[in-house]
């Protein structure tokens, strides 16, 4: 009997592993990462936007990902170095895409990162449309005012 039971134990330590095979398990740290908020130009978030992280020059990405319902994405960098975060989300215009290039220092604290031209000079960008559209129009009216005249 007591072999019996002996051998009823072992086997039961033998698929020990077997018998929690499908539990998961977490554990919540504190850590610093790096966050991302994508917004499109009138300030409505970017919601739900694919995200793409890569690690310097690396063409399959570290992390693909989506933002949450307010634009904001956040990974943890495993290295330093240059990293590019790539967004993609869609509006009734169609898809929109943006990229930041994010500087990592040795400590995976965040250097800086660098902002894409449109994105530094939007209001002068906005500017020179305007007056685009504004030398458009005078040079309509005024070839329409030289017709007239003739």
């Amino acid at each position: 009997m007591k072999k019996i039971l002996f051998l009823v134990v072992l086997l039961c330590l033998c698929f020990l592993k077997e018998l929690f095979a499908h539990e998961v398990n977490y554990q919540v740290e504190e850590a610093k990462g790096v966050c991302v908020s994508f917004f499109f130009a009138g300030g409505e978030p970017m919601n739900y936007a694919e995200i793409e992280v890569y690690e310097s020059e690396e063409k399959i990405p570290f992390q693909k990902a989506r933002a949450d319902k307010n634009g904001i994405f956040c990974f943890m960098p495993d290295k330093k170095g240059i990293w590019k975060v790539r967004a993609q989300g869609e509006t009734e215009h169609g898809l929109h895409a943006a990229e930041v290039a994010i500087k990592v220092k040795e400590d995976l604290s965040i250097e800086g990162f660098k902002k894409p031209l449109v994105a530094t000079y939007t209001k002068l960008f906005i500017a020179l449309g305007i007056a685009g559209w504004l030398v458009g129009l005078t040079g309509v009216y005024l070839f329409w005012k030289h017709k007239q005249s003739r």
